[in-house]
């Protein structure tokens, strides 16, 4: 199918590391590039992770130099610091157009607050932006800008491997005839959105990496951007509509349950549930931050 979903190498210098988001497998991917001369941690999952990414890297005897986030939602940064108190000589690196995002967590975050709280400034970040060259060694990290989820995401490009770390950049796939599209809180923006998926498609990748979740090959890398333009299109008309015909929270959610039981025909209806109460909200919020609702 040409998706790797389990923990361990995808290629000769990279580690998928899952970091348990929710208490769940297969949630949220953190990656480790190991270069000749220094080691590269892509993204930090949330607070309550932290722990236990530092325990694996810990137990492949591989401690990151380097921690890059790919933008500032709290299930990519929100563990930084508390990675960086174990870790104290890691240095931090994110877009410069996440700096205030960062330094100001909390208040960036507020719209998933049912998840994070206390989240904490991250500052002494190193700042990127576009074309900038990571060298660690053997391998060279290139940084993309891919707004539009948020203005801070960027797309990270392993030149060696051909392997681009895309973090939500372009959505979030739970399964092959899914996905669910990147309109959050409080950044979303569809012009950014639509040219970030334009400018993937013209990177010269191999394998696709993006956070939720696993590392897609063959077809289903090539063909990822098309498809999260089809999806995108797909959820922000039915989103929309509904909208206009129920203008509430709970309309929302129905909406989107209906939606993920014709694709996780076995999911429990708690399981249904807790999906659907977390993107028919996020959604709410996004297309409002956006003036689209």
């Amino acid at each position: 199918m040409g998706w790797i979903k389990e923990e361990g190498k995808i290629n000769d210098d990279t580690y998928l590391i899952d970091s348990m988001l929710f208490g769940r497998e297969q949630s949220m991917a953190c990656y480790l590039v190991v270069g000749t001369k220094k080691k590269v941690l892509i993204d930090a999952s949330g607070p309550s992770e932290a722990r236990g990414i530092v325990k694996k890297l810990e137990d492949l005897n591989l401690i990151p130099d380097i921690l890059i986030l790919t933008h500032s939602h709290w299930d990519h940064s929100g563990g930084t610091n508390k990675i960086k108190k174990k870790l104290p000589k890691l240095e931090i690196m994110a877009s410069n157009k996440g700096l205030e995002s960062l330094k100001n967590q909390q208040e960036f975050n507020g719209g998933f607050s049912e998840f994070v709280s206390k989240l904490k400034p991250i500052e002494d970040v190193t700042p990127l932006k576009e074309n900038d060259i990571i060298d660690i060694g053997g391998i060279e990290l290139k940084i993309f800008e891919t707004p539009g989820h948020t203005n801070c995401c960027i797309a990270i490009l392993d030149q060696k491997n051909k392997n681009l770390f895309l973090g939500d950049s372009l959505g979030y796939k739970p399964a092959e005839d899914l996905m669910m599209a990147p309109l959050m809180p409080p950044e979303f923006s569809e012009k950014k959105l639509l040219a970030s998926i334009d400018k993937v498609k013209k990177i010269d990748y191999i394998t696709l990496s993006p956070a939720h979740f696993g590392c897609l090959t063959e077809d289903l890398a090539k063909k990822f951007p098309d498809e999260a333009k089809k999806f995108y299109d797909y959820w922000k008309k039915l989103l929309i509509s509904k909208w206009k015909e129920n203008p509430t929270t709970e309309g929302m959610i129905n909406a989107v349950k209906i939606e993920l039981k014709k694709v996780f025909t076995e999911a429990s209806e708690q399981e249904l549930e807790a999906f659907s109460n977390m993107f028919g909200d996020w959604y709410i919020k996004g297309l409002k931050s956006a003036k689209m609702i």
